[in-house]
């Protein structure tokens, strides 16, 4: 499962920053992502201690995720600003939301059980899993949906995969390496060359969608200078 850090361990790893530490040292030395550490100190900056405390589990509704797209396409507003003004826990969580409205896919409301579930996987599938997640950014949540997963395991896979490689994802429960776990040469290549085809293909979407929004901001910041001159004309 996702270790989950108390509020005083929250601090004390914030507390290296304070120190002279970048962002990138500490989150390295903790074995953290950096957008982790960055979001932490964020918190901390906005709320202090009651920023860092562990939130709840948060329903949100289709009508209520299209509102919060629907206000970051057709506003000035920024994903951050979004973050803090609709008490969402990452900036990232809105941007998978807009990614999949600006894709033509249905946003739908997240349910509580898609957060809990988990199911007995071989080795093939969390080495399947973990290459996916790398490829989409550690989409986590995405992965949890795509291979009926839970977070918790997709969040542990990741880490020992990171730190130990595929022999890191090896169940030894009880047992020892089994020829059941251990995968051949081709199967190891096979599942390198999908995780390459995945990511080129994540590349490729984001970039269609980092030209989406550049294309919606310049067409805001158009019509915001039209109506500056008509004001300045009036004058």
């Amino acid at each position: 499962m996702a270790k989950h850090y108390s509020v005083e361990e929250k601090i004390e790893i914030l507390s290296f920053l304070d120190k002279g530490w970048g962002i990138t040292e500490v989150a390295q030395y903790h074995a953290l992502s950096t957008s982790t550490v960055e979001l932490w100190r964020h918190q901390y900056q906005l709320k202090g201690i009651d920023g860092l405390k562990q939130r709840k589990y948060t329903h949100f509704s289709q009508a209520f995720k299209q509102k919060v797209v629907l206000e970051y396409l057709n506003t000035d507003t920024s994903l951050p600003f979004l973050r803090d003004k609709y008490n969402i826990s990452n900036k990232s969580v809105i941007y998978q939301w807009v990614k999949l409205y600006t894709s033509g896919n249905k946003l739908e409301a997240t349910r509580r059980s898609e957060m809990n579930k988990g199911r007995s996987t071989t080795l093939k599938e969390r080495i399947e899993i973990t290459n996916w997640v790398i490829a989409h950014d550690y989409d986590y949540s995405g992965a949890m949906r795509k291979f009926n997963v839970s977070y918790g395991q997709v969040y542990s896979w990741t880490k020992k995969f990171k730190k130990d490689g595929p022999d890191g994802l090896i169940d030894r429960r009880g047992k020892g390496k089994s020829e059941n776990d251990l995968l051949t040469t081709a199967e190891k290549q096979a599942l390198e060359v999908k995780r390459l085809k995945e990511q080129v293909t994540y590349l490729s979407t984001e970039n269609n969608l980092l030209k989406k929004l550049q294309e919606i901001e310049r067409r805001d910041s158009k019509r915001t200078n039209i109506v500056q001159l008509k004001n300045y004309r009036r004058k």
